[in-house]
């Protein structure tokens, strides 16, 4: 049986660290003696999210740029070098056959390390624009995996791209409707409106949604992720209200909210959109407006050109714009469909095999092979 080491870099935000370990868990099923290890950062997401999957995590110390003026861009430079001499030392000692880059600044110097050793390269960029990591690598890496095709406008490197999409869970798709809203304790017979903000939830989308609450009709409900910062004055509002609300901090089931709904109210992240078109779903896209490069905005603007969502910008978000895009959304059936039928179209629910072919292919070319991994090789030292 075939045995590799990969090494994944990426982190920071779960926009970057889920990407990552979706793509992880298929190697690792598909490459069962292979041993799979994830380079971060301590104060990154990712060093939450990637030991409850018992994946190896190593730390480094990079750094982004500031976009705004700041003083410790000053010491940017020795952050550079810094994570550059700890990715070199990773990989003499680590050895993998593969570097897969997901973005984000702790991306760059273990990718940009591993060309430097000869070592085959990919990058998964989640964004229909790209991050500026991803756009410098472009001209070093062996691929360049994209989830958009409008993100190609963007690269000189043309030779090296391939549209696939975002890897998202393998049984995100399969749950069935009336499952989903027995579950929340919602009524078959209305329309449902799942709203959530992000894992943290939005302050911006829950005030519109409870200031539209008087001028929505009664035969819809809402399933509402407020996050824990809103969850118990948003609770205690909603009770007011006549339109039925089943209102959570967080949902772990997302697989069942979506199969619920009938219409998504969310930000525009990339894994959040991935999501929604592999299950096919209508959407009212808020963009978060502090996103990185505006990226969010750009993400809502390609499905919106296709016809598979709506868009209100944060600055123009009021209850009395909700409502009316509500309205407008949801008494017209066949536009519902039409958008579900266009968002189903742009999901890519294969994205996690298809990328793990992509990595199959280079580790082939490179036709290095791994005798098979050893316990304890997993007694490695974190970075510090």
């Amino acid at each position: 049986m075939l045995s590799f080491k990969v090494i994944f870099a990426g982190g920071k935000t779960g926009g970057h660290v889920f990407p990552a370990v979706a793509m992880a868990k298929e190697f690792k099923k598909r490459f069962p003696e292979s041993q799979v290890i994830f380079v971060g950062t301590k104060d990154g997401l990712e060093s939450m999210i990637v030991p409850k999957f018992g994946f190896k995590l190593i730390f480094i110390c990079a750094r982004g740029l500031k976009r705004k003026a700041s003083p410790k861009n000053i010491l940017l430079p020795y952050y550079i070098l810094r994570s550059l001499y700890q990715s070199l030392r990773i990989l003499n000692e680590e050895k993998p056959d593969l570097v897969v880059g997901t973005g984000g600044y702790v991306s760059f110097p273990v990718v940009f390390s591993a060309r430097l050793k000869n070592i085959p390269t990919l990058i998964q960029e989640q964004n229909s624009y790209p991050g500026i990591s991803t756009r410098l690598l472009a001209f070093l890496v062996d691929r360049v995996c994209l989830s958009y095709s409008s993100s190609s406008d963007y690269f000189l490197t043309q030779g090296k791209l391939k549209m696939i999409g975002n890897p998202i869970r393998a049984d995100m798709v399969s749950a069935d409707r009336y499952e989903g809203l027995i579950k929340f304790n919602l009524d078959p017979g209305k329309k449902t409106i799942f709203i959530f903000g992000g894992s943290q939830g939005s302050h911006a989308i829950n005030q519109a949604v409870l200031e539209s609450m008087d001028f929505l009709l009664e035969n819809w409900q809402l399933l509402w992720q407020t996050g824990e910062g809103d969850f118990v004055s948003v609770s205690e509002k909603v009770k007011e209200k006549k339109i039925k609300c089943v209102v959570l901090p967080f949902i772990e089931d997302m697989r069942s909210a979506y199969a619920a709904s009938d219409l998504v109210i969310s930000r525009a992240g990339a894994l959040t959109l991935a999501e929604i078109c592999a299950c096919g779903k209508p959407s009212l896209l808020i963009p978060y407006p502090f996103a990185t490069a505006d990226h969010q905005r750009y993400n809502a603007e390609t499905l919106q050109r296709e016809g598979a969502a709506e868009i209100i910008l944060q600055k123009d978000l009021t209850g009395g714009i909700l409502a009316k895009k509500l309205f407008s959304l949801l008494s017209d059936d066949e536009k519902l469909k039409r958008m579900g039928e266009r968002s189903k179209k742009i999901g890519k629910p294969e994205a996690t095999s298809l990328l793990v072919d992509e990595m199959e292919k280079l580790l082939k070319k490179g036709s290095r092979r791994l005798q098979p991994a050893h316990p304890e090789g997993c007694g490695y030292q974190i970075t510090r």
